[in-house]
């Protein structure tokens, strides 16, 4: 079974997206990042088309949830989308 190359990680400010097949400084190679407060999805140089699409197709789901409280933590803590 092959490991999926996309990262997807929910931090307290937003949502981060890594490739783990590319290392940089010892962490995945980080491909985009989705803020909760602004929604607006900052994707970076050099992405691969297909992680690229996937990762547009994801945060377009997030973004349509603007205004919902959205999970954040293990514990239950939420932050407002668009917020």
């Amino acid at each position: 079974m092959k490991k999926d190359r996309l990262f997807i990680g929910v931090y307290p400010t937003g949502i981060v997206y890594a490739d783990t097949e590319v290392e940089e400084r010892g962490d995945y190679r980080r491909l985009a990042f989705l803020p909760f407060h602004s929604l607006v999805l900052e994707l970076y140089e050099k992405v691969p088309p297909n992680l690229a699409r996937r990762i547009k197709r994801h945060a377009a789901k997030i973004t349509a949830r603007k205004g919902e409280k959205f999970q954040v933590s293990t514990c239950g803590q939420t932050v407002t989308l668009g917020q």
